[in-house]
């Protein structure tokens, strides 16, 4: 029997109350932290136009889009929230696999909440179970080869989520993540391009899961081998470099199934870019606080790191046609930011700010380059090395383990909630101080809330 019927069988099982209370603790955390950068997200450049094509769309008003507060089909909600989630490139990663995770389960589950008018705690569940399945996928399948994985597996943990609120049964999940087969799509290639197509992906895969958990509900029926059959997700969408195992893979999707919960290893984000860029970030920041540096004074920088980090965001800083792109996908660009301003924000990603003179003479003096020391390694988060060399010929250097946000140097609480108040400033309409608070402290304790209504009231 495929995997899949396992997974699906312990996503309809599983209750609230036998989540670990680590679980639930992270799985607030990040609900926190995913609706705070939602918030901002809503301002980003280009959004509000796609929002108003859903409005003009139309349809039944049963879930809420963030901000703008009108009502739309609860699948165009989940769409509309995950494309503000991602805009900022602020959201949660699991550092293991550079996977988004609250990013598709989170607003697939707050719509079908809203629309159902579940519970806090039946929303905890939905998302936990959700993030779990997505973090799973992304450790067991092997898609470094183009896919962009956020998307890929993240509909699966959309459909989870979403199933779980519906209150599926095992027949039902399986065709529901059989139709979301259907769909697993996401590449790379609009990230290399610098397209907005990069924050639209995981929105598709957040739409999709809705739609397919309420299509499974209704009757209509999915592909059920979907992982380990002929044609399954193993075989089909699996970096060809690695030797086709579907069974090792599918006893990693089942190991400690039920009683660990993948969420709980996810790092918060403490800066608005690629998650590559952030070690590189933290030695800039280290070394300008420890030495005083000057960006006038800088004459070259060095980031020593490993092929994935230097692919990714490595290349000499360029802008295209999306300046924001451009800039958080550039580690040339971020460290020069990093070194001038001692800080990096979401205003620093702002086109005006994209194109000052001054950072981009600097990003032009900082180079990536693969150290023999971490060739091979598929780490995002370190360790990397960061050396300047001083046009008095002076030189610093820095080496950083673990970025900042990783398991091992985590964000605390107090940070994120931080995070979330710098966040909620850049929202697309103000929201007041005594709202964002009441938001913090509902979504804190948001096992206590009766309707999920009462929290999506709060942030609009």
């Amino acid at each position: 029997m495929d995997v899949i019927f396992d997974l699906a069988q312990n996503v309809v099982d599983t209750r609230y109350e036998d989540l670990p209370q680590e679980a639930v603790e992270i799985a607030k955390k990040f609900i926190i932290d995913s609706i705070g950068v939602g918030i901002a997200g809503s301002s980003t450049p280009g959004n509000a136009e796609t929002i108003r094509m859903v409005e003009e769309w139309g349809g039944k008003k049963e879930s809420t889009i963030f901000v703008y507060g009108f009502r739309v089909p609860a699948p165009e909600a989940a769409f509309a929230n995950s494309l503000f989630i991602h805009s900022p490139d602020y959201d949660d990663t699991d550092d293991r696999t550079a996977t988004h995770a609250n990013v598709t389960a989170l607003p697939a589950a707050l719509a079908t909440a809203e629309k159902v008018g579940s519970n806090g705690k039946a929303f905890i569940t939905a998302v936990t179970l959700g993030v779990d399945l997505t973090c799973r996928l992304a450790l067991a399948s092997h898609l470094f080869h183009g896919w962009h994985t956020t998307t890929t597996v993240g509909i699966f943990g959309a459909t989870a989520a979403a199933g779980k609120i519906l209150g599926l049964d095992r027949a039902q999940m399986v065709h529901a993540l059989g139709i979301a087969y259907s769909q697993a799509a996401g590449n790379r290639q609009g990230r290399e391009d610098g397209a907005a197509t990069k924050r639209l992906q995981p929105a598709f895969a957040a739409k999709a899961g809705v739609t397919s958990a309420l299509l499974a509900q209704r009757g209509t029926t999915g592909a059920q081998n979907i992982m380990q059959g002929q044609w399954g997700f193993f075989r089909l969408y699996h970096d060809q470099s690695e030797k086709y195992d579907p069974d090792k893979w599918a006893e990693m999707l089942k190991n400690g199934l039920g009683t660990r919960f993948e969420g709980v290893n996810l790092a918060a984000k403490p800066y608005p870019c690629v998650r590559c860029a952030h070690a590189p970030i933290d030695g800039a920041l280290e070394l300008v606080t420890k030495h005083d540096i000057r960006p006038e004074d800088v004459g070259e920088v060095t980031i020593y790191t490993n092929e994935r980090v230097l692919d990714t965001a490595g290349r000499p800083f360029v802008i295209r046609t999306d300046p924001e792109v451009d800039a958080k996908f550039s580690i040339p660009y971020v460290v020069a930011v990093a070194l001038t301003k001692r800080e990096v924000r979401l205003e620093d990603f702002k086109e005006e700010a994209v194109r000052n003179p001054e950072i981009a003479d600097l990003a032009k003096r900082v180079r990536v380059v693969v150290d023999p020391e971490f060739a091979g390694s598929r780490s995002v988060v370190g360790p990397i090395k960061i050396a300047t060399k001083m046009k008095d010929g002076k030189e610093f250097s820095a080496r950083v383990e673990f970025a900042k946000g990783h398991l091992h140097n985590p964000m605390s609480e107090i940070e994120i909630a931080n995070k979330f108040r710098d966040c909620a400033k850049q929202s697309m309409k103000p929201i007041s101080e005594h709202k964002i608070e009441q938001l913090i402290t509902m979504l804190s304790e948001l096992e206590q809330v009766h309707h999920i209504g009462e929290v999506v009231a709060l942030i609009t």
